[in-house]
């Protein structure tokens, strides 16, 4: 909004350039005069030291720009104080209809997908929140900027044009006429001024400064940029980067001031670096910086032309009037004639201007001219004239569409009123076609398009040339309703020019077979794919506006059917023709081989007339052509290439043949390429003999002389090629198929009689045979029409199921059990991998699943394709195929061909369908039904044979069969029980002993049922244990093996990563209870053999070192780091826990005393296991080392154990705040590959003393004791609030048993462990209550008393009172719960006890808390002597009292969970937020990568060259969030801090 008045006084160096009156000036006699007068005296002085916008007084210039020339021109225009006219303009404005918010990078906007007339019809998200359409199905995408929102266009949707803010929709003076055209043109002329040290008459005024001014361009990066101006202009890299950011953003920028030979000198270096770096990089284009040396005058002048831009957007915002009166101003052709207007003026140079520029008088345009039909009617008809100029102005430019006022086609094309204006007026489709045309030169001899290596800038000028396919596709958007006789005749004008195109790609880049040795270069085939994927759509518009009018169909149709003939017109140069004669037919043709001729893929004029003759359906028009073999020709070679190819007779032609052949059947351009050519061969058969058409099939597959003599029995291979023999197999598969594909593919609405939706649902249906898929992934495979619909939803639900999302944590449709039966063998969409995965899918009888389904019914202008069925040829390719077969070993078939010819056999079956099959092929069946080699296709051919002679008694033999196969089944299974039941008896006798012992102690326990009262799983009451064998299956190998402590090892992939998921201070070490940063451990599904493993790892190694550099893509794994993806689950992995056995604990003979003197006992016996089990635990205990400490492995770091407890002691307590957070029980829970971790990994953390020396764990062991037992006092141990008590016990558990690990018999272990528990959990309480302090006892805990004690003379800490001992008590359970349920989960997969049932099932949190802190009270008797420990020892620490008097951080508990902030419900309303992001460095410019941090919720901008350096380093919280940024100088920091190193930290 323009700012008409301010309360700030003008400073005093201000006040004396006060402008005169502006009733002044229109006393005079020339406006303009006075006002550029008055423009030339103050706009340099204003904008002398700014250059272009970095001034050192910035707001002093805005302060003076407003008071000394905005303000005035507001009150020339308003003639009174601009405050209260542009209020009064607001008040009495009647809005346009139209809402014109125009959008910003990365802003949503919506389209109705019911409504909208085409894709680019979208609203804004105020509209779209305020309209009909939000109740509709829509799409949501991000603008790239530029568009507008197009509510109020009652051309852009079908219903609801206007949302509720927009309702329906004079007049100004002459003398705001007249300021208007002043104040643009003195803007225009200034854009458009080209003399860069003067400026235009009246604007005059001399002065001796100049600069030295950088322009943008594409070629250059930001770091030639930085370099360039480094040397130049002696500046810092800091000041550099400023630079480059202003210039890459705003489009130019001064980077030196001064006398003109001061930045001539500038400008020469920034030059000659420029060029000598693109020379050196060799970068698509050799042309250095623009640098030019600019007048300041000019420069200033040109800055206030931009802000007067502005300005006048912010102006006509007020009134409606006001923009009416600016477009007349704009859109007046001047006394110069034709372009002469002051618009047509700035878009004639817009390839001139800088891109600042460029996107100002843009988003003016929008604002005034594009927001009244009226308007951008005229703008579109100058648009239209001036468009071959315009493109070509563009593509010599380098800068990108979006900044170019071409881009301004969508939205003048899509308003279907004015495209078809412009098509008939202006010749638009013409004119768009010849001008793509003639920018694509490159041809060969023949006229045809030629894309031969391109260098890079012409591969660059390709690339900006298609956007023109863009604007015939805007144009051609929306088909018409009605026809006029001129649109009738532009239209075929530039239906004539899209011939003339496609007849430059028909058959261009031809391909030769390689016979003797491999293609040396692959040939250049991407470009010519890249423009058949672009005409794609455009094609298929094009049919949709023929359907709309059978005269244009029809004129159409005979165009196209002209082109082709021209196009094989010499084909048959010099060709004598030849006659094949097969089954008492003959017919001639020309000698044509694939394996020997040239042959193209492309053939886009051929597909067009198909695609015209289907539509032609409906008329007789297409029966009037009698040679329909011309028809044929291309699209069977190119079918026959194809077939080939598949056959490995093309192999030495490279990939580029490979690549060609798969995007022709792949879903991007199969519509019009693939399924036009079996169109074409359709509508070819449909009009010839077909004993014809298969004999040219049979002649162009190269295998007529192969059938041409039926009679020959048998076809043994030949000795000398057996290759040969093994490709002429695969052709005749491949000709079978396309038999099959010609009469059975009848799903086309022309074709067959069958509505569009049909063909989708069978589409759906043979991708959801394959696998059930995602959404996504079904639409990725169905083809999209030109609005980007599939009509995915409209049929889904009537043939698939949907399956709410589970462990892979996404939905999947299923295909319901009754659309079976539509399911064909031999779709035609199907790859070699679709058909296999199909039918191995398939878990029904084969005699249902391999029939084809019944076809609908074929139109009639392809009716007589059914002959197909019954002609001679055909018969005699199905009995030579029979007779081959009755020769089990001879060769000369394959089961393939067997499948395929029982499937036309089956074909004939239908109703309307041709005759049944001739009595030979019945004999011949009847045959093979009881051939033993041909078994598995015994189903099938009965199934034939029954359908063919209904025989009612073939149908009670299979019944009887069956029967009597079903008793004899329960026969058998009948005498299996029985035999089962004596084995049990006989077991049972035989063991009477041991099934009464353990009766006995079965006895013992009153109930079967394990609670929390009779289940105990530490202790030397613990229930459990015993030793349970346990048998893996090695993924790799498949072999089974029992984990043992012997023998080779077994092991599971995980992967160890550095965590901070439980942290709440990361800059404390490692046993504190913020647990800062630690190891965790993330499990796979995989376990195998530690060979099999080792091997498995090596072979990804080596194939990624295989890998060409060019062809590696991004992996989500490094291998260089040691990772890869588990072969079962795919999971990331980087590591392997070896599986252990559990081994019983010791009894419980000896006392304490004697396991105290244990600690310095010497080592005794050696590890119990195998070496090769040694060898995975210390590869594991490595790579926890190299993963925690960021350093190189070392084994004889006494830091390797703590860090595997560690590891076992943070994955048990994240998993339990998982459990806990999501509400699910302790036990039962968890997926099976998290149990197997926590398994494994326990049982690891208990041996991996195998990996370091006794000594290293005794003295681990002694220095956690003194922890727990500070007497006598320990110099530097750590206070009871800086220890995390689960951890401790993790360590001291696990250190403890080490020193027992090799003695079976030694001391008792179950009670050290249940001791330890004791006073581990009694000091957990003791953390609990010194933490737990309220409100009202805060004040108490800054005061703490000391009391004396009659046997001790130190003091002790009191705890403060609380309000109730309820309340303590409450506090107390919800503290203590945590860490008893971590310590149940620890002690469960130590000693594999068995978890009681009231852990495993829906309990509440109230009651698990109860049953847990009841537990502790008993185990942990509050005796004496621990109430004085508590009193003397632990509370008596010198740093307690310093870190409750806030000295220090700690822990309240429960800890609270690390949570992510909340996300509004509506996605939208985020992507909005980002949208309106500014980035904090780059002068209020917005974000073109705005990021959210999930943590606080700041948002950032991730520009790699704006904010990465000063911004991120100070917020650590946004580093976890915000990693990889692109660009960046050095990887992103994931954790926030460096791990602490130092030993002593880690108690």
């Amino acid at each position: 909004m323009a700012v008409a008045q301010t309360n700030q006084e003008p400073p005093k160096d201000l006040q004396t350039l006060l402008p005169p009156l502006p009733q002044c000036w229109w006393a005079s006699a020339d406006l303009q005069q006075e006002l550029y007068h008055h423009l030339a005296a103050y706009v340099p002085r204003i904008f002398l030291g700014r250059g272009e916008g970095n001034s050192r007084e910035e707001q002093k210039e805005e302060l003076a720009c407003q008071l000394l020339l905005l303000a005035p021109l507001e009150w020339l225009l308003l003639g009174e104080d601009p405050a209260s006219g542009l209020a009064l303009l607001q008040e009495n404005n009647c809005p346009s209809a139209l809402c014109g918010h125009v959008f910003k990078v990365g802003e949503p906007t919506y389209s109705c997908r019911e409504c909208a007339a085409d894709p680019t019809c979208v609203l804004c998200m105020q509209c779209f929140l305020e309209s009909a359409h939000r109740q509709h199905r829509y799409r949501m995408t991000t603008s790239g900027g530029g568009g507008f929102c197009d509510c109020g266009d009652t051309e852009a949707w079908k219903n609801a044009p206007w949302c509720q803010k927009h309702a329906r929709v004079d007049g100004h003076t002459e003398e705001v006429r007249k300021v208007f055209f002043i104040i643009l043109k003195y803007a225009v002329d200034l854009l458009t001024w080209e003399q860069e040290d003067q400026l235009p008459a009246g604007l005059e005024e001399r002065a001796d400064t100049y600069f030295c001014v950088v322009f943008n361009d594409e070629v250059h990066t930001y770091e030639q940029v930085i370099y360039t101006l480094q040397k130049a202009v002696s500046c810092s890299h800091k000041e550099a980067l400023s630079f480059a950011t202003a210039v890459d953003r705003e489009g130019r920028k001064s980077v030196r001031f001064g006398d003109f030979q001061f930045c001539e000198q500038a400008k020469s270096v920034i030059v000659v670096n420029s060029a000598s770096l693109i020379q050196r990089n060799k970068s698509r284009q050799s042309k250095p910086l623009r640098v030019q040396v600019m007048h300041s005058s000019v420069v200033a002048h040109q800055c206030f032309a931009l802000k007067t831009l502005k300005w006048l957007g912010q102006i006509i915002k007020y009134s409606d009037g006001l923009r009416r009166i600016l477009c007349q101003v704009g859109l007046q052709q001047g006394p110069e004639g034709e372009n002469s207007s002051l618009v047509d003026r700035l878009m004639l140079n817009d390839s001139r201007m800088w891109k600042g520029a460029r996107n100002i008088y843009h988003q003016l345009l929008m604002n005034s001219v594009l927001m009244d039909l009226k308007f951008k009617k005229i703008f579109a008809i100058q648009f239209a004239k001036n468009y071959r100029s315009l493109q070509t102005d563009f593509l010599e430019d380098d800068h990108e569409r979006v900044v170019s006022v071409t881009s301004l086609s969508v939205q003048l094309f899509t308003v279907p009123t004015v495209g078809r204006m412009l098509m008939v007026e202006e010749n638009l489709m013409t004119t768009i076609i010849r001008t793509f045309v003639d920018h694509l030169r490159h041809r060969d001899v023949h006229g045809r398009f030629q894309f031969d290596r391109y260098t890079a800038q012409q591969a660059f000028k390709f690339g900006r040339v298609q956007s023109l396919i863009g604007d015939l596709k805007y144009v051609l958007i929306s088909a018409p309703s009605e026809w006029s006789d001129s649109l009738r005749v532009k239209f075929l004008e530039g239906f004539d020019a899209v011939l003339d195109l496609l007849t430059c790609m028909q058959g261009m880049d031809p391909v030769v077979r390689q016979v003797g040795q491999h293609i040396e270069m692959e040939p250049e085939w991407e470009a010519a794919f890249t423009l058949q994927m672009k005409l794609t759509h455009i094609i298929s518009m094009i049919q949709d506006w023929c359907s709309t009018d059978e005269r244009v169909l029809i004129q159409a149709y005979r165009k196209c059917l002209s082109a082709l003939t021209q196009c094989h017109g010499g084909l048959l140069d010099g060709e004598p023709p030849v006659s094949l004669s097969m089954a008492g037919h003959c017919v001639e043709t020309f000698r044509y081989q694939v394996s020997q001729d040239k042959v193209s893929i492309h053939l886009p004029v051929c597909r067009l007339l198909a695609g015209l003759h289907v539509l032609l359906s409906r008329t007789e028009v297409a029966s009037r052509f009698p040679d329909p073999h011309l028809l044929i020709e291309l699209p069977l070679r190119c079918l026959v290439l194809c077939a080939q190819v598949h056959a490995g007779m093309w192999r030495r032609n490279g990939f580029s043949l490979i690549n060609q052949i798969y995007y022709y059947h792949n879903v991007k351009c199969r519509m019009e390429m693939f399924d036009k050519d079996i169109i074409m061969l359709q509508a070819g058969a449909s009009m010839m003999d077909p004993n014809h058409f298969l004999m040219m099939v049979l002649s162009r597959f190269e295998l007529f002389h192969i059938f041409k003599f039926c009679s020959v029995p048998t076809r043994s291979v030949s000795v000398s090629a057996p290759q040969d023999f093994v490709q002429q197999n695969t052709l005749i598969e491949e000709m079978l198929h396309l038999i099959i594909m010609v009469i059975g593919e009848r799903y086309v609405a022309g074709v067959g009689q069958v509505e569009p939706l049909e063909e989708v649902r069978r589409e759906i249906i043979h991708q959801l045979s394959i696998r059930p898929m995602a959404h996504s992934e079904l639409v990725k495979a169905l083809p999209e029409n030109g609005n980007k619909e599939t009509g995915l939803e409209r049929v889904i639900d009537s043939v698939a199921l949907f399956k709410s999302p589970g462990v892979t944590g996404r939905g999947l449709y299923e295909l319901r059990p009754e659309s079976f039966k539509h399911f064909n063998l031999y779709f035609h969409h199907y790859s070699r991998a679709d058909h296999s995965f199909a039918v191995s899918d398939l878990s029904r009888d084969p005699a249902v699943a391999l029939p084809p389904p019944l076809p609908p019914p074929l139109c009639p202008l392809f009716g007589s394709l059914v002959n197909l069925l019954q002609c001679d040829v055909l018969l005699a390719v199905e009995s030579a195929v029979l007779q081959w077969a009755m020769e089990p070993g001879g060769g000369g078939w394959t089961e393939s061909m067997l499948q395929r010819v029982s499937h036309v056999t089956v074909l004939c079956s239908g109703p309307g369908e041709a005759p049944t099959s001739s009595g030979s092929i019945l004999a011949l069946l009847e045959t093979l039904q009881n051939a033993p080699h041909l078994e598995v296709h015994k189903d099938m051919i009965t199934w034939i044979l029954k359908v063919k002679r209904t025989s009612s008694l073939m149908r009670e033999k299979e019944k009887a069969e069956r029967k009597r196969k079903a008793e004899m089944a329960r026969l058998r299974r009948e005498k299996i029980m029985a035999q089962m039941s004596e084995m049990q008896k006989n077991f049972i006798n035989e063991n009477k002993e041991m099934f009464q012992q353990s009766g006995e102690e079965m006895g013992v326990f009153p109930s079967l049922e394990l609670t929390c009262a009779s289940q105990v799983c530490v202790g030397p009451r613990r229930v459990g244990g015993s030793e349970r064998r346990q048998q893996v299956i090695c993924i790799l190998c498949q072999e089974e093996q029992e984990v043992t402590g012997v023998g080779q090892a077994m092991v599971l992939a995980a992967f160890v990563q550095r965590s901070t998921v439980l942290s709440r201070n990361r800059h404390c070490s490692l046993l504190t209870p913020t647990l800062s940063v630690a190891t965790s451990c993330t499990p796979a599904a995989g376990r195998a053999r530690s060979l099999c493993s080792s091997r498995y790892f090596e072979a990804v190694q080596l194939k990624e070192q295989r890998r060409q550099q060019r062809l590696r893509g991004h992996n989500s794994y490094d291998v260089e780091n040691g990772e890869f993806l588990c072969p079962l689950c795919e999971c990331l992995s980087n590591t392997v826990i070896p599986l252990l056995p559990h081994t019983p604990l010791p009894d419980h003979r000896y006392k304490t005393s004697q396991q105290v003197e244990s600690l310095n006992s010497a080592p005794r016996k050696q590890s119990p296991f195998s070496i090769s089990i040694c060898e995975m635990i210390i590869t594991f205990s490595m790579s926890v080392y190299k993963v925690g400490l960021k350093t190189n492995p070392n084994e004889q770091d006494h830091r390797v154990p703590v860090l595997s407890w560690s590891t076992c002691a943070y994955t048990i307590q994240s998993i339990e705040r998982l459990l806990m957070d999501e509400d699910k029980p302790l036990f039962g829970s968890l997926p099976c590959r998290q149990d197997d971790c926590l398994s494994a990994l326990t049982r690891f953390s208990s041996a991996c003393w195998a990996s370091v020396p006794l000594r290293t764990v005794h003295a681990h062991l002694s220095r956690l004791l003194t922890v727990l037992l500070p007497d006598p006092p320990v110099e530097n141990a750590p206070c009871i609030l800086h220890v995390d008590m689960f951890h401790l016990l993790v360590y001291a558990v696990l250190s403890y048993n080490s020193l027992h690990s090799t003695e079976p018999s030694g001391p008792s272990v179950d009670s050290s462990h249940v001791h330890l528990l004791h006073l581990i959990t009694v000091a957990h309480m003791v953390q609990i209550l010194l933490t737990s302090v309220t409100g009202e006892t805060a004040a108490a805990t800054e005061e703490l008393e000391c009391k004396s004690s009659s046997s001790h003379s130190t003091k002790s800490v009191v705890l403060p009172d609380v309000s109730s001992g309820w309340q303590l008590l409450h506090r107390l359970k919800v503290g203590l719960l945590p860490f008893l349920r971590a310590a149940a989960l620890f002690f469960h997969y130590l000693n594999s006890s068995v978890p009681p049932t009231d852990l495993m099932g829906e309990c509440s949190s109230a009651g698990v808390s109860s049953g847990r802190c009841s537990a502790a009270t008993s185990v942990c008797p509050p005796t004496c002597e621990t109430r004085c420990l508590c009193r003397y020892r632990w509370c008596h620490h010198p740093a307690l009292k310093h870190t409750l008097q806030g000295g220090g951080d700690f822990i309240r508990f429960p800890r609270e969970s690390n949570r992510l902030i909340d996300l509004p419900e509506d996605y939208s309303v985020l992507i909005n937020q980002a949208s309106s992001f500014t980035c904090p460095r780059s002068g209020g410019d917005k974000s073109r990568a705005p990021t959210l941090c999930l943590v606080c919720g700041a948002m950032l901008c991730s520009q790699s060259y704006c904010c990465q350096v000063e911004f991120f380093p100070s917020m650590n919280c946004h580093l976890t969030v915000v990693e990889g940024f692109e660009g960046s100088s050095s990887p992103s920091p994931v954790w926030g801090i460096p791990w602490q190193t130092d030993p002593s930290r880690l108690y």
